[in-house]
């Protein structure tokens, strides 16, 4: 690896790590200024995945959400009794069952995201004219940056 090579690597890596560590710092400033709603964070995380994702058996869910099957069993659980999720057959294998999200379900995720949503709009009108127009012109990298290659090959 020639000097310009390396020096172009390193500097990648730099640039990839300060992505991480602003990432890093979003993520904690969301999690920190969340209205639970009354759910916890893997809750309403499921709740979203569910209402963006559609109905997932309990194996597939527990695997997106990094959360074990027993884990996500006793969350799914949760979800259920409270009327925010419910269990049907799954269409491809009468076997199984899927998680789906119930309409009210759905109604507290939405919630979660207007209040989330104010929350960040009121940040965002902290900012510089500058900083403001840098988001926004950032938003569509960000987006293909969070999809999976799935998602990215249904567009």
């Amino acid at each position: 690896m020639c000097i310009r090579e390396l020096y172009s690597f390193l500097m990648q890596t730099v640039d990839a790590l300060d992505l991480g560590h602003a990432l890093e710092r979003v993520i904690t400033w969301l999690r920190e200024s969340r209205d639970p709603q009354g759910l916890s964070a893997s809750a309403l995380s499921a709740l979203g995945r569910l209402d963006t994702v559609g109905p997932l058996r309990i194996t597939e869910l527990a695997a997106l959400e990094g959360l074990s099957q027993p884990g996500l069993t006793t969350l799914a659980n949760r979800l259920e009794d409270a009327g925010l999720a419910t269990r049907q057959p799954d269409p491809s294998d009468g076997r199984a069952v899927t998680l789906a999200i119930t309409p009210t379900g759905l109604e507290r995720v939405r919630a979660h995201r207007e209040a989330r949503a104010i929350h960040i709009a009121t940040r965002i009108g902290q900012l510089s004219a500058e900083d403001q127009h840098s988001l926004e012109g950032a938003l569509p990298a960000l987006i293909h940056f969070t999809e999976s290659p799935a998602e990215r090959g249904n567009q």
